[in-house]
């Protein structure tokens, strides 16, 4: 066998059907994009109104890659986008749970403040736009895919601080220059639930004898622009003392993504961050 045999083999989604939440972003780009690489169709599921220059170089090549506009904390639309999806291209068969918001660079003094003056409606858009989103999502693919009787796979996109408390030294660059900033709890707390939800949710596809692989994705820090003071923070507490590039949990999407590369993997997590968990 050929080792582009083997690729076939083992990769080869040309029968799939993906939906990829927050595939506008920087990492779920990158998830829409070798998920079409490998031959699914794809469907990107965002709140953005427009499009990303990697997704529309995708479109002109030829990839099979659609854009939809939802909320996904809102379930009508959720209802909606997966309507469009299944009439276009079939029912989806792969699904990369992405979505989600953090507290911006250019947050609020409230936002980055003491955790005694964090906004509750800060907590609750976080909270809301990873695990309701997740939550809804997850209600209608497998409300999709049961019927068919067709085998799917869920990606749960964690971090790293879902899985460890972020640590609030890192910051202390910024405190030096006169801001009171602290990394809110709201994100963290967020991500840990992921990690309980794929659990949750491949015992649940088991009883309720859905064929459906359900893992989570823990990736570290990615490079986005960030100060060279935070950068050199990073690399002290990351074994390969580097931040990730932002195409570098490709191969974890795919082989999660298979039905062959990760037949016997459910209700587990994948962690790749460069060592800083281990530490």
């Amino acid at each position: 066998m050929t080792k582009s045999t083997i690729f076939e083999d083992l990769f080869n989604l040309t029968s799939e059907v993906a939906i990829v939440t927050g595939g506008l972003g920087q990492l779920g780009a990158e998830y829409a994009k070798i998920l079409a690489e490998a031959g699914a169709t794809v469907a990107i599921f965002d709140v953005k109104d427009s499009s990303s220059s990697k997704v529309e170089g995708l479109i002109k090549e030829g990839y099979k890659i659609s854009v939809h506009k939802v909320d996904i904390t809102k379930k009508d639309e959720v209802r909606r986008a997966y309507g469009e999806v299944t009439k276009s291209f079939g029912t989806p068969t792969i699904l990369v749970n992405n979505a989600g918001i953090d507290n911006p660079p250019n947050a609020s003094a409230a936002d980055i403040g003491p955790h005694e003056d964090y906004p509750e409606e800060s907590w609750d858009a976080v909270i809301d736009s990873h695990l309701k989103g997740m939550f809804l999502m997850s209600q209608e693919f497998i409300r999709l895919i049961k019927p068919t009787g067709k085998h799917g796979s869920v990606i749960n996109i964690s971090s790293t601080y879902g899985v460890v408390s972020p640590d609030q030294s890192i910051y202390d660059f910024r405190r030096k220059q006169g801001e009171e900033f602290y990394k809110p709890a709201a994100y963290s707390v967020a991500k840990s639930g992921v990690l309980n939800f794929t659990r949750w949710l491949a015992e649940y596809c088991r009883q309720r004898k859905v064929p459906v692989r359900v893992n989570t994705l823990v990736p570290g820090g990615v490079f986005q622009g960030h100060p060279d003071i935070f950068i050199e923070e990073c690399k002290k507490r990351t074994i390969l003392a580097r931040m990730a590039r932002e195409d570098e949990y490709n191969g974890a999407i795919l082989f999660l993504a298979s039905h062959k590369a990760s037949s016997y993997m459910t209700g587990s997590m994948l962690v790749i961050d460069g060592g800083w968990t281990a530490r």
